[in-house]
C-alpha cells in the first residue's frame, strides 16, 4: 500500500523506545513462536501497575486469572488452529457491558453489583475462537449512557474522557492492552477515541453480533473497538465480523462495496459539513481545512465539499427520540430503584416515557429516510471526513456533548476516528472518516494510508515507559 507521509499533521510522536506491542506485531510474533502469550500479557501488566491507580481504566482485572488464560495458550500450535488465528495470543480489554462467564458484568451500575451472567457475549466467544482472551473488564458509564465512570483522561485529569467506552480507550492508550472492545449507540467509541488520542472504529451496523451485550436501543446499539493503529482495527474486523452463507445481506454488501472500490480512479473525499458543524471550534475547522488541502495536493485524492446540514438537520432530535424511548423501555426494572440511578439517566428515561408512541414511530421512519439520503451521498463520494468532535476534551462536569458521531450511528455507517490533530492546549482530537454501509474494508484502507503510524503518548505515559 502506498503511503504519503506528508498527509498526517505534525504531532509530537514519543513512541520511540516504548515497549507497547500492537495487535499486528504481537499476533505475528505469537504465531511465529517469537513471543509467548504469557510474555505479551506481562508487558501489559507492567503498564497496569504503572498507570491503573491514576487513570482507572478497569472495572475488573484479576492478574492471576488473566495469567492462567495466557499460559493456557503458550503451547498452542498456531499453524494447526482452525479457524485462522487472527488474534493469536491477544490480551483483549472488554467493556463491562459484554457478558463474560468468568468475570463480573456490572454495566457501570450498582444495580448490577457482582453480577456474573455465566456466559460469554458472542463477540467475546468469537475473539476466543480467533486466539484471543478477555484480559479484564473495562470501566464504563452507567448502563453505557451518560453518567461517567471513574476513568481519568491521561492528557489532563480535569478534562472529560468521553464517557461510555472511555475505560477501553484509556487502557489502549496506556499500553495496558493492545485492543479493547467498546459499544456505541451515539458517539461512545469515536468520542473517547478522539479525546484520549487512540484509534476508535465502529463497523457497519449488523457486521458484529450483539448477543450477550447490554441492550439500550435495537436500531442504534453497535459494537466496535479501540486500537493503536488503523491496521489493527482491520485485523479485529476480519476476526470478529459475521460471515458466510448465513449472512447473505452482509456478504453481498461487502462484495458490492469492494467492487466499487476497485473502480476508483481516485479516492473521492468529501469534506463534510455535518449537523452541529456550527459548534466546531475555529481551530478544529482550520485543522480540517489544512488537512483537506494536503489531500487535494496529492494526485490520488479528489476532494470536494459535502454540505449535509440541511439534509440531516434533525438527526440529533430523531436520535434522542428513539434512544430515550428505548432506554425507558429496556430499563423498566432498574428504574424501580431510582435511588441507585443517576440524575441524567432519570432525566432521559423520564423524557422517553413521556414520548408518545406515534412520535417514536415517526422518528424510526425518519431514521430510515436519513439512511437512504446518506446512501445517495456515497454515490458521489467514497469517504466523508470531518473533525470527530468539536475540539479538545471539555472540562469535567460536561455530561453531554453535541457532535456528528451519532449521525453515522443513526444511519448505520462505518466510521473511524484517527488521532491526527492537536488543539491549542496540546490535547488530541480526531479526524473522523465515514464510509458507505459495508465499505468497511475500503474505509480502513484509506484510514491506513492517511495514518500509518501508531498513536502519540502524553508525557506522563511516555516518560514512565522510557524510565
Amino acid at each position: 500500500m502506498t503511503k504519503d507521509s506528508n498527509l498526517a499533521p505534525t504531532v509530537a510522536r514519543r513512541n520511540q523506545g516504548v515497549s507497547f506491542i500492537d495487535v499486528a506485531a504481537g499476533t505475528a510474533m505469537v504465531r511465529s513462536g517469537e513471543l509467548k502469550p504469557s510474555e505479551w500479557l506481562e508487558e501489559c501488566l507492567k503498564s497496569v501497575r504503572r498507570f491503573e491507580a491514576a487513570f482507572h481504566a478497569w472495572a475488573f482485572l484479576d492478574d492471576e486469572l488473566a495469567r492462567s488464560k495466557a499460559r493456557a495458550l503458550d503451547g498452542t500450535k498456531w499453524q494447526d488452529w482452525r479457524p485462522e488465528p487472527f488474534l493469536a495470543g491477544l490480551p483483549l480489554g472488554v467493556k463491562d457491558v459484554f457478558n463474560t462467564k468468568d468475570m463480573p458484568t456490572e454495566h457501570g451500575s450498582s444495580t448490577r453489583s457482582n453480577y456474573t451472567p455465566g456466559n460469554d457475549a458472542r463477540v467475546v466467544t468469537q475473539a476466543i475462537l480467533s486466539g484471543a482472551y478477555g484480559m479484564g473488564k473495562n470501566e464504563t458509564a452507567e448502563f453505557a449512557v451518560h453518567a461517567p465512570g471513574r476513568t481519568v483522561n491521561p492528557w489532563d485529569a480535569h478534562r472529560i474522557t468521553g464517557t461510555s467506552s472511555s475505560g477501553s480507550a484509556v487502557s489502549v492508550l496506556c499500553g495496558m492492552t493492545p485492543a479493547a472492545l467498546g459499544t456505541q449507540s451515539a458517539g461512545s467509541i469515536l468520542r473517547p477515541a478522539s479525546y484520549i488520542g487512540v484509534v476508535g472504529y465502529k463497523p457497519t451496523f449488523g457486521l458484529i453480533p450483539r448477543t450477550g451485550v447490554l441492550k439500550t436501543c435495537d436500531t442504534l446499539d453497535s459494537i466496535g473497538w479501540f486500537t493503536r493503529t488503523a491496521k489493527d482495527a482491520g485485523i479485529l474486523l476480519d476476526a470478529l465480523r459475521v460471515r458466510g452463507p448465513d449472512y447473505p445481506k452482509v456478504e453481498r454488501g461487502i462484495a458490492a462495496a469492494q467492487r466499487r472500490a476497485t473502480n476508483w480512479p481516485k479516492r473521492r473525499i468529501g469534506v463534510c459539513l455535518p449537523p452541529s458543524e456550527e459548534l466546531q471550534q475555529p481551530y478544529a475547522r482550520d485543522a480540517l481545512r489544512k488537512f483537506a488541502n494536503r489531500l487535494a495536493s496529492a494526485d490520488r485524492w479528489e476532494v470536494a465539499e459535502v454540505d449535509l446540514r440541511n439534509k440531516l438537520n434533525d438527526a440529533h432530535e430523531v436520535h434522542s427520540t428513539i434512544y430515550h424511548k428505548s432506554l425507558a423501555y429496556y430499563f423498566k426494572h432498574e428504574l424501580q430503584h431510582r435511588e441507585q440511578i443517576s440524575e441524567i439517566f432519570l432525566r432521559v428515561t423520564d423524557e422517553g416515557k413521556a414520548t408518545p408512541f406515534d412520535v417514536y414511530t415517526r422518528a424510526l421512519e425518519r431514521q430510515q429516510i436519513m439512511t437512504e439520503v446518506l446512501a445517495e451521498v456515497f454515490n458521489k463520494v467514497d469517504v466523508l471526513i470531518m473533525p470527530t468532535v468539536s475540539g479538545e476534551a471539555p472540562p469535567v462536569g460536561i455530561e453531554e456533548v453535541r457532535d456528528s458521531c451519532l449521525v453515522w450511528t443513526l444511519c448505520g455507517n462505518p466510521s473511524i476516528s484517527l488521532p491526527l490533530f492537536r488543539g491549542p492546549n496540546g490535547l488530541p482530537f480526531g479526524l473522523q472518516m465515514v464510509g458507505a454501509r459495508y465499505s468497511d474494508y475500503s474505509l480502513l484502507q484509506v484510514a491506513e494510508e492517511i495514518h500509518p503510524d501508531s498513536i502519540a503518548l502524553p508525557d506522563a505515559i511516555a516518560l514512565a515507559n522510557d524510565a
